[in-house]
């Protein structure tokens, strides 16, 4: 169990250093279009699909990264006044609902993703492939889903001792 979760640590790790890389290339690429727009008068052919189709691994792959450090934007003013019971129950919850919402998220983005592999769809203007900013989004939510797991699991026990973690 011990290796397994430092397994999926260090997939976390290493897809949130992907994502980052991805903002920096998204960066660049962005600042080279301006350059070239307004320097050149010569735009980027196609710069607002091939940003576009940045964004989605840019944000995904690191989803999960940020659910093992509990720093997704909550409201913790009551939870952090309930009593340690109250809260792991609380956390349960949530953790089941986030589950059960990004599970089925997933799935539909996993369809969405093949459908554009077999397909072979493309941007409407610069025709660059889709699949893979789309299958950014299942891979993401996937391991964001065994994050949340992981969690719901410590909760329940927490649960189990009187709330204690």
């Amino acid at each position: 169990m011990i290796g397994a979760r430092r397994g999926l640590e260090i997939l976390e790790t290493t897809l949130n250093m992907l994502s980052a890389v991805v903002l920096f290339l998204l960066m660049f690429y962005v600042t080279a279009e301006v350059v070239m727009r307004y320097l050149f008068n010569r735009p980027l052919p196609g710069h607002l699909e091939t940003a576009q189709l940045f964004i989605a691994p840019a944000v995904f792959l690191a989803l999960s990264w940020v659910q093992a450090r509990r720093g997704h934007v909550g409201m913790d003013l009551l939870h952090e006044r309930l009593p340690p019971r109250a809260r792991a129950a609380v956390d349960c919850l949530t953790l089941s609902v986030a589950l059960a919402a990004f599970a089925v998220i997933g799935w539909f983005s996993w369809e969405s993703a093949r459908l554009a592999w077999e397909m072979g769809d493309v941007t409407p203007t610069a025709y660059l492939q889709t699949w893979w900013s789309k299958l950014s989004v299942p891979v993401g939510i996937a391991l964001l889903c065994v994050r949340l797991l992981i969690q719901l699991g410590e909760s329940v026990t927490a649960l189990a001792r009187g709330g204690a973690a």
